[in-house]
């Protein structure tokens, strides 16, 4: 979607954005840190564009934006991402994949992939995993160029919140063959292969 002066926020989880989402669009789940990743990534001079679940999470995302100020919401999708499907606009998606697969790939060919940790510097510090190269996720707006576009680019973060915010990123950035770990580094830590 291309309104001139204007971003696309989605404000649904990175389960159902992964899935199908509009091109170009930024990722903050409502149900996540919302007022804090508002004001962390989006840019100061833009004009919103909401996509929400329904229409009592737009009013909440509109709310909770404001007291941050970020006082730029100009529409919200009415009907969600399912009419704009219906109406035979394009989307894009992005893998979601499991902890279980993350060390699969990283035991069978881990030189084969890119992992972005995109946690904040301490949380990377007390635990991360080996060949995870840290930039987080606010950062990634100007550091994107240090990821090479010539492999896949896995994302973790703790859950998955800040890992698909990171994706969205990067897909404005023109990378294609980006995957973000569900479950993050939560997930991999119960799945037993922290060690």
């Amino acid at each position: 979607m291309d309104v001139p002066g204007t971003i696309v926020l989605d404000v649904r989880s990175y389960a159902a954005w992964g899935g199908c989402h509009i091109p170009g669009s930024w990722n903050i789940d409502l149900k996540g840190n919302f007022p804090t990743f508002v004001g962390w990534l989006l840019p100061v001079d833009k004009g919103i564009l909401l996509v929400a679940e329904n229409y009592p999470d737009a009013v909440t995302a509109n709310l909770w934006a404001q007291r941050v100020g970020t006082d730029r919401v100009k529409a919200y999708l009415t009907g969600s991402i399912s009419a704009w499907v219906t109406e035979g606009r394009a989307t894009e998606n992005i893998p979601l994949i499991s902890s279980d697969t993350l060390h699969r790939r990283i035991t069978e060919d881990g030189d084969s992939f890119v992992l972005v940790d995109v946690r904040a510097p301490l949380e990377y510090v007390s635990g991360h995993i080996a060949k995870a190269v840290n930039i987080p996720t606010p950062e990634l707006r100007t550091r994107y160029n240090e990821i090479p576009r010539d492999k896949p680019v896995y994302l973790i973060c703790s859950t998955g919140n800040r890992s698909s915010m990171a994706a969205s990123l990067l897909l404005q950035h023109g990378f294609r063959d980006v995957y973000n770990v569900a479950g993050g580094m939560t997930g991999y830590a119960a799945a037993g292969y922290m060690t």
